[in-house]
């Protein structure tokens, strides 16, 4: 069968998506529309043209409109969206219009406008989760509030992106020279104005205390303002987009993972570290705590105040005992999580969705 998947992201996380679909016989190609290039197997990729991509309204007109093309050139089986805004949005128009079954894969919060003030966005996004055959999931607690809003519980699906235990690993060797690590987008959502916030509420107490960030965006200049306005320049390093097979090193030269996001879904970058060894420090948004255990693996703030994050860092840096409980903790991930993780077993997930739906 030929697919369709409307997608964005960065190729590292795209990848961890969709190679359980490219495993399976019963998918012949993979039609893959998205603003840049990508290359895979049973990959065709339909990506915007150069010359559109600074014109976001033009871009996303001639991505709608490519999805409208596909549609009628190779006739799908299924359209995939990765993310509702505007994926999903266009996924659900498109497929009504020929009458395709749509999965609908929700990321995160911001997925679903939970985290916005207008109620405009979440009726839209919404209705687009509510009429897919298939609604693929981060976690439970993404389910549990996707029935309360009048989904089937038969629609939903957990499938989770591919991890690579062995690439990410604790080095009980390498001393840690940062004591926190943050890797992730430079978005306003990860709120990492917030996270600086905190570093400089625990300078206070511990001067020597420091923070590697790891990431790029659109806040990066803000971010590095607010941090000469605070006189953190000391303590915080920038170092901008790591390839994805350099994360460990960068992981294992600190002892503590830290996040302050507001709209998350499930992060990689929290698997990734609790993989390598490092307990976390972490907002209870989204379906972080389905692997975030308070004081098991993690320190969980239950509010997004400084105060909160910043009492989460002093305790964990100032009790050795706590921190090698969370330590310890974190390393059971990969017996926890290996199997449910890999291409086998999301490869038979996906195919018995799909099964389901056609």
């Amino acid at each position: 069968m030929k697919i369709i998947i409307i997608a964005g992201m960065i190729d590292a996380k795209l990848a961890s998506k969709i190679q359980p679909l490219q495993q399976l016989d019963t998918i012949t190609q993979i039609h893959l529309l998205r603003r840049n290039p990508y290359r895979g197997e049973k990959i065709i990729s339909h990506h915007t043209p150069g010359i559109l991509k600074k014109l976001m309204p033009v871009a996303e007109c001639w991505r709608f409109l490519m999805l409208l093309y596909l549609c009628i050139r190779f006739k799908p089986a299924f359209l995939l969206a990765l993310g509702t805004v505007p994926h999903g949005v266009y996924a659900w128009i498109v497929g009504k219009l020929f009458r395709l079954p749509v999965i609908q894969h929700v990321m995160g919060k911001n997925d679903l406008r939970l985290t916005f003030k207008k109620s405009l966005g979440k009726k839209i996004t919404l209705k687009a989760v509510k009429s897919a055959a298939a609604i693929g999931v981060r976690g439970i607690l993404s389910t549990d509030y996707l029935i309360k809003n009048g989904i089937n519980k038969e629609q939903l699906f957990i499938p989770q992106n591919l991890h690579d235990f062995d690439l990410f690993r604790p080095d009980p060797g390498h001393t840690p020279e940062y004591d926190l690590i943050y890797v992730g987008l430079l978005s306003a959502y990860k709120r990492l104005d917030l996270m600086i916030d905190a570093l400089a509420i625990v300078v206070n107490e511990r001067p020597e205390t420091t923070l590697l960030i790891i990431g790029d965006g659109p806040l990066k200049q803000p971010i590095i303002e607010q941090i000469k306005r605070l006189n953190l320049s000391a303590n915080i390093k920038l170092s901008g987009n790591i390839s994805y097979q350099q994360l460990p090193r960068y992981f294992i030269q600190a002892k503590i993972f830290i996040m302050t996001s507001q709209g998350e879904g499930l992060p990689m970058a929290m698997i990734e570290a609790l993989s390598c060894g490092l307990p976390v420090i972490v907002p209870d948004d989204a379906d972080i705590t389905t692997i975030a255990k308070d004081h098991h693996n993690a320190l969980v703030a239950k509010q997004w105040l400084p105060d909160a994050f910043a009492d989460a860092i002093v305790a964990l840096l100032n009790d050795p005992d706590l921190y090698h409980t969370l330590q310890a903790g974190a390393l059971t991930l990969r017996n926890e999580k290996e199997q449910a993780y890999s291409l086998e077993f999301q490869a038979q997930l996906w195919q018995k969705t799909i099964n389901r739906i056609l």
